[in-house]
């Protein structure tokens, strides 16, 4: 060994005794170093793998973010949900639960319809309890006995939707493996809960911005975009599965001279008013709509009963007869003429056009034989 004091080397023998102990030492470090390099490449696999898991969280939200988004059906979306949770998740059961108007009710469940009734006691329970609660709550066996009396279920987990007004819903996961939802899954759920939301929040804008595109502005009827759809609808069920219909094309009588005696505020008003009359008088799967100008159309689906159908209109003639409009203490007063055509009286083979030309003539007879009439087209 050679040891340099003062610019001197120094030559110094070691015994055995004191090789050992050097070579120990060195030995005891070097195994101190690769300790502590293992335990750092361990810890780093760890980050590694934690790292590869978010982002695998990550990618798969956004993927479903970006699937979800593409769908702008509204009322169908809760059900791609739903289904999607159960196969990203493996949960046994999923249920959405939508508020509106104060009440949250079932939008989605892969239940079957005879399980859904015990859906409605988890359903208050959970808005009572939980409803305060911002992020994803998992419920343990206990909890599920003693609050919702499940026995089957042994594992649940709660994902509130929370909006722009508060909560607009709850996600409630189920399984029947004890322990299954563990705590490190709820910040996967609350990120994809922030997906979801911001997914429906967008198709209910959508529906909403498509569902103006199809109203009359000054009626609340739909309008002859949507007629045109839905007659073209009408016309192919009939057509493939036999389904009938009844289109009725109905309009005010002299409506002109309203216009030209009152002005066109006043004309409003009456199309308004005969628009109510007429909702009134139809059943919920029927449709009005505002034709155009002073012209309405109805569908009367799945009928064929034309003296039914002639009943209605009769009623609805009547009160349009009846009703007296004031207008800056005027009073104003209408008619109204009827042309109505069951699809039974046109061949299958028919277009929309044949139907619509029918209940024309159906219309323009009532009007020359007089007005405020009904003419069924023969």
């Amino acid at each position: 060994m050679i040891i340099i004091r003062g610019g001197v080397e120094l030559k110094c023998m070691l015994n055995d005794v004191e090789k050992c102990e050097l070579i120990k030492s060195m030995s005891d470090k070097l195994n101190g170093y690769q300790i502590c390099v293992e335990n750092s490449l361990q810890e780093i696999s760890a980050l590694n793998v934690k790292y590869e898991k978010r982002v695998n969280e990550l990618s798969t939200i956004i993927n479903i973010f970006e699937y979800i988004n593409m769908v702008t059906d509204y009322k169908n979306l809760f059900t791609i949900i739903n289904d999607m949770l159960i196969g990203v998740l493996g949960a046994s059961s999923s249920t959405i639960f939508s508020h509106k108007d104060g009440r949250y009710n079932v939008k989605a469940s892969s239940l079957p319809r005879q399980a859904l009734i015990k859906m409605k006691t988890i359903r208050d329970i959970l808005v009572k309890n939980y409803s305060s609660n911002k992020e994803t709550f998992i419920l343990t066996e206990t909890e599920l006995k003693e609050s919702f009396h499940e026995e089957t279920t042994k594992s649940a987990v709660a994902v509130p939707l929370i909006g722009k007004e508060g909560l607009m819903g709850i996600i409630y996961l189920e399984h029947t493996k004890e322990n299954y939802f563990q705590p490190e899954i709820k910040r996967y759920l609350n990120t994809l809960a922030i997906a979801i939301r911001l997914a429906l929040e967008n198709a209910r804008l959508y529906s909403k911005l498509e569902e103006m595109a199809l109203i009359d502005g000054l009626t609340g009827l739909y309008n002859r975009m949507f007629f045109n759809k839905e007659i073209q609808n009408c016309m192919e069920n009939y057509k493939k599965f036999n389904v009938p219909f009844v289109l009725v094309i109905l309009d005010l009588d002299h409506f002109k001279k309203v216009n030209d005696t009152y002005g066109h505020v006043c004309g409003d008003m009456v199309l308004q008013k005969i628009s109510d009359l007429v909702k009134l008088e139809i059943r919920r799967d029927d449709f009005v709509f505002r034709y155009g100008g002073e012209e309405f159309a109805i569908i009367f689906r799945n009928t064929k009963d034309m003296e039914v159908i002639k009943l209605r209109l009769e009623a609805v003639r009547q009160r349009i007869e009846e009703t007296v409009i004031d207008y800056q203490g005027k009073p104003v007063s209408v008619t109204c003429s009827f042309g109505a055509v069951c699809c039974t009286l046109i061949d299958k083979m028919d277009n929309v056009d044949m139907i619509v030309k029918k209940a024309d003539e159906a219309l323009y007879e009532a009007k020359r034989s007089g007005r405020n009439k009904i003419c069924i087209a023969v």
